[in-house]
């Protein structure tokens, strides 16, 4: 592999991973919390159906299809919290059940509003722009991974950043941060703990729906029923390896983006490879991913036992 392939399949990286980014990013802050969110799959699949409902019902507006996802996307982490927070449902089932709704749910308006199945299209479909940086787009190897991206692409490196802010440089963030570490000092400093993570939740929500978004009007320009194929649980496994921490979060989204972009190339090029087996690669990174977190941690526990 030459230099120029590997430069564009790292183009290709950065430019597949800002939903995975995104939706890790969200899930970042209920782990914080103590909120064992897995339901992001879910929250995506609704932000990338209510895009499209948004530029349907305003022909053309890429402002109201956003409004639209994130409104769903909110509403939907509502419900979440409400199951988890107010009725103590368990957290892993609940996030089970979230993600099945927006399989069921989409499914069902796509049919039930719209009278079709499959797909959804907007005649007039608004995107978001492609943004060139002229200033990075001169610089060597650089240039031509950052220099020219979508805007999706420069928010998601944008939340890194304010998540980064939010977690360690604010009230809220040392809260949530404390009532995964220890609840019990955050009760008696006077901070309700359900109000903390009802925040995660909805937070959670917003930056999974916008995550959405960017699959409907960016990756593809129109809904294709069960769309996010796997992704949300791709940016669980990277919020988990990162173990919370945005900066390494965002790094093994990239990463995954990279398998997925090596894979398409080698299939592009006709390897000999079965396609199935080259599909297989992100979610094969995702296991190994989950396998050295879970080492790493367990020899991290057992050096301070010892």
């Amino acid at each position: 592999m030459n230099i120029t392939a590997l430069n564009d399949i790292i183009s290709a990286s950065v430019r597949i991973a800002p939903p995975i980014t995104l939706a890790a990013l969200g899930g970042v802050f209920c782990q914080k919390a103590a909120i064992f969110n897995i339901g992001l799959e879910g929250m995506m699949l609704v932000g990338s159906f209510a895009v499209i409902c948004g530029q349907i019902a305003f022909p053309g507006s890429i402002a109201a299809g956003m409004l639209f996802a994130i409104a769903a996307g909110i509403a939907l982490s509502l419900l979440f919290a409400l199951a988890v927070l107010r009725f103590d449902a368990n957290q892993i089932i609940t996030g089970i059940g979230i993600n099945l709704l927006g399989v069921g749910l989409t499914s069902f308006l796509l049919r039930a509003v719209y009278d079709t199945q499959g797909t959804l299209r907007s005649e007039v479909m608004g995107k978001l722009p492609t943004i060139s940086l002229p200033f990075l787009k001169v610089v060597p190897i650089l240039g031509g991974i950052f220099g020219e991206q979508n805007l999706l692409t420069y928010i998601s490196f944008l939340m890194v950043l304010v998540t980064a802010l939010l977690l360690y440089q604010t009230p809220f963030g040392i809260s949530a941060c404390a009532i995964g570490e220890l609840p019990e000092s955050v009760a008696t400093s006077g901070v309700k703990p359900k109000r903390i993570q009802l925040l995660a939740i909805l937070w959670s929500g917003l930056l999974c729906s916008v995550a959405g978004t960017y699959l409907s009007t960016v990756s593809v320009t129109g809904f294709t029923e069960d769309m996010v194929q796997g992704r949300g649980f791709t940016a669980f496994s990277a919020l988990i390896f990162g173990n919370g921490n945005p900066f390494v979060t965002w790094a093994v989204s990239i990463l995954f983006g990279f398998a997925d972009a090596l894979g398409i190339r080698v299939e592009l090029n006709s390897a000999g490879m079965s396609s199935s087996i080259i599909k297989m690669f992100p979610y094969l990174l995702s296991v190994a991913a989950l396998a050295v977190s879970c080492y790493a941690r367990e020899a991290s526990r057992r050096k301070k036992k010892a």
